[in-house]
């Protein structure tokens, strides 16, 4: 056993591989690969704390730049930079000793993280309600697609709009946890009804927040951000839309990660 132990300081010392993400709920992991292998899936990985295995896991997901480690419990101490290495058990601990050859085949990521999120958007000077589906790309980033819509009535017009955006978000903390950063661009499908008359056009949107995520518990969040947004005039005939051009925005939405 403390030959085991040795050989595992030996190859953290060696090799580096270590923890690059923590997800919100403290159970997955993004972990570097170290430098003379590939993790694979079913590797039993350890996270190390004060030279002693903290807790250990099993890779169940394989990228070229990281792994995602999934935890045999929720460990809220782990951070990014700590240090991971096989498992004391496994028999591929000897393994670390021998460089071994990287395959030049990129590594294949099965589905991964995922965020869906249901919220409210202040903009054209309105609320008006919003879904958010994102799924994590890189350890740090996400792409999502980011559907709303909006109805105003009056006595004589009405005005819906659907915007479809595409969304690109950075986490520099956790996955879908604490600070963001999201850019989107996209269309506004929008119609009105004036005078018994119907326009229609579909104008380019955007937008960009900086926010945070609050953690409710292991699966839940809550966002909020504020940003601006850039509608292009539809140049409808006989209506004048106060929300064109840039405009101010606020975000609220309630989470969950899968």
């Amino acid at each position: 056993m403390k030959k085991a132990f040795l050989l595992l300081l030996c190859s953290w010392s060696l090799f580096g591989a270590e923890v690059l993400k923590v997800s919100s709920n403290a159970k997955l992991l993004a972990v570097s690969h170290d430098l003379t292998r590939r993790w694979q899936v079913n590797d039993k990985l350890c996270v190390m704390k004060n030279d002693k295995p903290e807790v250990c896991g099993t890779v169940i997901k394989v990228k070229e730049k990281f792994c995602i480690l999934k935890l045999k419990k929720e460990n809220n101490l782990i951070a990014r930079g700590d240090k991971v290495v096989f498992e004391v058990s496994e028999k591929k601990a000897v393994i670390l000793v021998q460089p071994e050859v990287v395959s030049s085949v990129p590594a294949v990521l099965s589905d991964p993280f995922h965020l869906l999120s249901i919220g409210g958007a202040v903009g054209l000077q309105i609320i008006y309600p919003s879904l958010h589906f994102q799924r994590i790309i890189e350890p740090v980033f996400s792409l999502g697609f980011m559907p709303s819509y909006l109805n105003i009535q009056s006595s004589t017009k009405t005005l819906t709009s659907v915007s479809l955006l595409a969304t690109f978000n950075f986490y520099p903390k956790e996955f879908f946890k604490e600070f963001w950063i999201m850019a989107a661009g996209g269309i506004a499908i929008m119609s009105t009804v004036s005078g018994g008359g119907e326009q229609q056009a579909a104008p380019f949107q955007s937008l960009l927040t900086i926010g945070y995520r609050f953690k409710l518990n292991q699966q839940f969040v809550i966002g909020v951000a504020g940003g601006v947004q850039y509608l292009k005039d539809p140049k409808f005939v006989g209506l004048d839309l106060n929300g064109t051009g840039f405009q101010p925005l606020g975000l609220a939405d309630f989470g969950v990660n899968f």
